[in-house]
């Protein structure tokens, strides 16, 4: 199945694209797409800016939307994509 993800920010200066198609198995979640999209070389350098070091989790760097709802008001890393989903991941912001 085909999802469309949308970076933002230093996620996009980090896979020096903004929007890309990517190939999903049926039943993938977001944590699986994830994985795939940051264990591909071309992306590599995108997994320092997005996984926590400690955890690898997403979620402390990133807003992470699946077709414009926030993950976790669904299942969190473990919601299911459907084929023509748009997973949207925006960096969180920190600072003072």
């Amino acid at each position: 199945m085909k999802i469309r993800l949308k970076l933002y920010g230093v996620f996009r200066s980090a896979a020096k694209t903004g929007n890309m198609e990517l190939d999903a198995a049926e039943g993938a979640t977001v944590r699986s797409l994830v994985s795939q999209l940051v264990s591909q070389d071309s992306y590599r350098s995108l997994k320092k800016f997005l996984l926590d070091s400690s955890t690898s989790d997403p979620r402390p760097n990133a807003l992470i939307l699946v077709s414009g709802r926030e993950i976790n008001t669904l299942d969190g890393l473990d919601t299911v994509l459907r084929d023509g989903d748009e997973l949207t991941i925006l960096p969180i912001a920190h600072g003072g």
